[in-house]
């Protein structure tokens, strides 16, 4: 019996002890981990990128839209072969855009070091198609920031307009707009409390640059009767070559900003530097040219914000002068690109050419640089019906004048009217005016249906000059005031916290 108790005992014991190691065997349930922490310092939407003490937000979009007579929002279709209105222009574009943005900060004994990225791809309507390798890249982000410095591609800080209150799609041409493309700087901004700030900046002189134009000469701009004009591959009023030289040195931006609860107002000054390649371009051994000149704008704005109406509503006017600095007051569209106005309509165009300076290159009256003066006014209001509705009116005027003696005693006595008749002085100035709105609806949170519609009119330069045609329209077409309408339905899904 003895036995028997002694054998259970240990058959037991023997059981506890195999049980024990096979629960040693069994996997143990690990404590939760927070696998993405969140970064409320910065404001909503950052984490702490896993074992760091850097926060990161990811943001973006997906846009498509269709556009009339709008060149894929960038701009109406003004100039080029989408101006002369014939069955050879394209005034229905689509254009698709996915963008993402990244937003990477951390504190240092310096202040906040931040770095910024804002690129994608989009796809507009006359790109190549096959498997979607016409698509171009679009970068127009990418700073870095530490202790009130900033280093790399974003807005001017010359910048407060209709563009950076949001309230259009489409990209006017009467004011400058670096929003949609960014612009190299280095630049200081310090804070004085109370929402106050100054900044003081070097600017990329290329991406603000407007052609600095010869006058008669060996390539220099010169119309004769009837004006050798809407020919070319572009189509559109030829625009004569620009003898702009070689960027030297950066511009010169400073400005003074406030933001409060009521609203934000800004007013900023610029240097731009404004330099002719040689006399007679064209011609192997020339050397001389005309001396450099200094350039320059002033910028200011305000707008209000307008709770009193509806939580979003917001009112603002801003405008710029500008001497020999075209850029700071038209949207030239690319570097040393003259923003060209050419609105075919029946037998008649509208014609306005923007630039920096003219100087005259006829040899034996050889001149100086004679810089352009340029002025705008823009304003805006927009307004919430409700939450998920709002509308927005807004308009812009621009006026140009050539300022160029040059251009007066070269270009407007030219006898190039369908009567023979001179131009008289002044015969490159024009002035142009835009008025639009439009509504965006937000059927859910984070998703944008807009259509808007603008209307621009150019009261032209050379008024009464006869221009060669083209293909479409009539041979000669004679320059008077023109107008033309556009329009956008853009979608947009909105991808940031």
């Amino acid at each position: 019996m003895k036995m028997v108790k002694s054998l259970l005992l240990g058959a037991a014991a023997g059981l506890v002890a195999v049980a024990g190691a096979q629960a040693a065997d069994l996997p143990v349930k690990a404590k939760p981990v927070q696998y993405v922490k969140i970064c409320s310092l910065y404001g909503a939407g950052f984490y702490y990128i896993p074992g760091t003490d850097t926060c990161m937000k990811i943001g973006g979009y997906v846009r498509s839209e269709w556009n009339w007579q709008a060149n894929g929002s960038f701009n109406p279709q003004l100039a080029g072969s989408g101006g002369l209105n014939t069955r050879n222009s394209n005034p229905l574009i689509n254009r698709t855009r996915g963008l993402f943005s990244f937003d990477v900060r951390s504190q240092t004994e310096l202040g906040t070091l931040r770095s910024y990225v804002r690129a994608g791809w989009q796809w507009t309507t006359l790109d190549a198609i096959t498997g979607g390798s016409g698509a171009v890249t679009y970068l127009d982000r990418a700073f870095i920031q530490l202790g009130g410095w900033t280093f790399g591609k974003t807005e001017s800080f010359s910048q407060f307009n209709l563009a950076d209150w949001g309230m259009s799609n489409q990209t006017q041409y009467l004011f400058m707009d670096t929003s949609g493309s960014g612009t190299p700087v280095i630049a200081y901004t310090a804070q004085f409390g109370g929402g106050w700030s100054a900044s003081i900046a070097l600017e990329e002189h290329w991406e603000i640059q407007t052609p600095v134009f010869a006058v008669g000469g060996v390539g220099g701009f010169a119309l004769a009767a009837p004006a050798s004009g809407m020919g070319g591959a572009a189509g559109g009023f030829v625009t004569p070559a620009a003898q702009t030289a070689g960027v030297k040195v950066p511009d010169a931006v400073i400005n003074l900003r406030v933001d409060q609860a009521w609203g934000s107002a800004q007013i900023a000054g610029a240097l731009h530097n404004d330099s002719a390649s040689y006399y007679a371009p064209t011609t192997i051994g020339s050397t001389t040219h005309p001396n450099d000149k200094l350039g320059g704008a002033i910028l200011g704005g305000i707008m209000f914000n307008l709770p009193m109406l509806a939580k979003g509503d917001q009112v603002g006017i801003s405008g710029a002068w500008c001497n020999g600095a075209a850029g700071y007051c038209v949207n030239n569209g690319a570097p040393n690109a003259s923003t060209m106005f050419g609105i075919v309509r029946g037998n008649g165009v509208a014609l306005g050419l923007t630039a920096d300076a003219f100087y005259n290159n006829a040899p034996a009256t050889l001149g100086g640089l004679e810089l352009t003066k340029l002025w705008n006014v823009n304003a805006g209001i927009q307004h919430y019906w409700v939450p998920t509705l709002r509308t927005s009116l807004w308009g812009t005027y621009l006026n140009f004048k050539a300022n160029s003696s040059a251009v007066d005693t070269i270009v407007c006595p030219a006898a190039f009217t369908p009567a023979g008749v001179p131009l008289g002085a002044g015969c490159g100035d024009f002035s142009a005016w835009q008025v639009g709105s439009r509504t965006v609806w937000n059927p859910v949170t984070n998703m944008d249906i807009s259509l808007e519609a603008m209307y621009s009119k150019v009261k032209t330069a050379f008024n009464g000059a006869a221009i060669v045609g083209t293909v479409g329209t009539p041979a000669v077409l004679t320059a008077g005031d023109q107008g033309q309408w556009s329009g956008i339905l853009r979608f947009q899904r909105n991808f940031w916290p």
